[in-house]
């Protein structure tokens, strides 16, 4: 038989509590090890849980998927005992179904970012001169800027 095992996703899909209202439903990942037990009978064991994403109207929201992803991520890099093959494989699987963000879906979310901080800034007094904010672009590239 020998001690061969096989690691996959299993999701647990849940409705939300009022589905009438709400069309919600929340998946939660969990990563699973097939097995076959000394008398060579098939088993499974959960070796973690990967966390949750909600679903609303048939979409997990970008910014959940993100996080999401991050965060599973995080999990598996703290797993004592397993391989890296086996890593970026559970990624992937969970990739398949929670999909990454785009290019334009990070753009959007910049922009946004951006237009929250000019508000807050505007109703909260001051904020960064022009100079000011292409030194803050600057320093996310890894690049001094003017002071």
């Amino acid at each position: 038989m020998g001690d061969v095992t096989t690691m996959y996703v299993r999701w647990v899909i849940r409705r939300h509590k009022n589905a009438s209202v709400a069309d919600t439903t929340f998946h939660d990942a969990y990563l699973v090890e097939s097995y076959r037990n000394k008398a060579g009978k098939p088993r499974q064991r959960i070796l973690c849980y990967l966390g949750n994403i909600r679903q609303i109207g048939g979409e997990f929201p970008s910014i959940e998927r993100e996080l999401f992803l991050l965060r599973a991520e995080r999990i598996l890099a703290g797993m004592v005992g397993i391989r890296q093959a086996d890593r970026d494989q559970t990624m992937e699987l969970l990739r398949q179904k929670v999909q990454p963000l785009t290019a334009s879906e990070v753009l959007a979310a910049f922009i946004e970012n951006l237009r929250w901080y000019r508000n807050w800034w505007a109703q909260n007094g001051g904020g960064p001169s022009e100079e000011e904010l292409v030194r803050i672009v600057q320093e996310t590239r890894g690049q001094p800027g003017p002071l």
